[in-house]
């Protein structure tokens, strides 16, 4: 059986081969477009070139003893996803002050799993440095939305949200990179994301 690490290595040695057909990790929707959004989850959605490199490739053979007989084993790309929630940048102002309260909100698309940051006070520039982990179970057909808003004592204001797929963080193990909100006039959230593998192995 392939170990963790044996994955891994697997994982950075097909990046290594593959940087010519990285795809765009990071996807937008307009605001109040999500009606028009392609669901990535529908049979009909075709996968990037990597992510069907890195699934055929997850896929392999056996040999039983009795016979011959050759089975495939398919590699479910299962692991825990770990997102420091660094910082923003350049919010855009969300009272008659100038000033906002925001917090982000985490959520994994599939498990519908959330988190949330806290709130910093009067900041266009909040710092949080807050720590989350989600278990994803398959990492290859995921995405994290991660939604910025400003908190109000009578509800809260939307301030822009940026949408990742998981095939980066799984191929590098660990990257940081600082994202532009889509939704807003302004602002940037920084973040870094581990990725901590643990495939199921499945005879097919």
């Amino acid at each position: 059986m392939i170990g963790s690490l044996a994955w891994s290595n697997y994982a950075k040695s097909l990046l290594r081969s593959l940087v010519d057909i990285v795809q765009l990790e990071l996807l937008y929707i307009p605001n109040g477009m999500e009606n028009g959004f392609t669901n990535p989850f529908t049979q009909k959605f075709s996968m990037t070139s990597l992510e069907k490199v890195l699934k055929s490739g997850a896929e392999g053979k056996e040999v039983v003893e009795n016979g011959g007989e050759v089975k495939r084993r398919e590699v479910i790309v299962r692991g825990v996803l770990s997102v420091t929630v660094i910082s923003a940048e350049d919010l855009t102002p969300a009272d008659l002050m100038g000033k906002a309260d925001p917090y982000v909100v985490l959520v994994l698309k599939k498990t519908e799993s959330k988190n949330k940051t806290r709130v910093v006070n009067e900041s266009l520039n909040p710092v949080w440095n807050q720590t989350f982990e989600f278990v994803v179970e398959d990492g290859l057909h995921d995405m994290l939305i991660l939604e910025v808003w400003d908190h109000d004592t009578f509800g809260k204001d939307y301030m822009g949200k940026c949408i990742l797929t998981l095939t980066k963080v799984i191929l590098e193990g660990e990257y940081k990179d600082t994202f532009p909100l889509d939704g807003a006039k302004t602002g940037t959230l920084t973040l870094n994301l581990k990725w901590n593998p643990q495939p199921i192995y499945r005879d097919s």
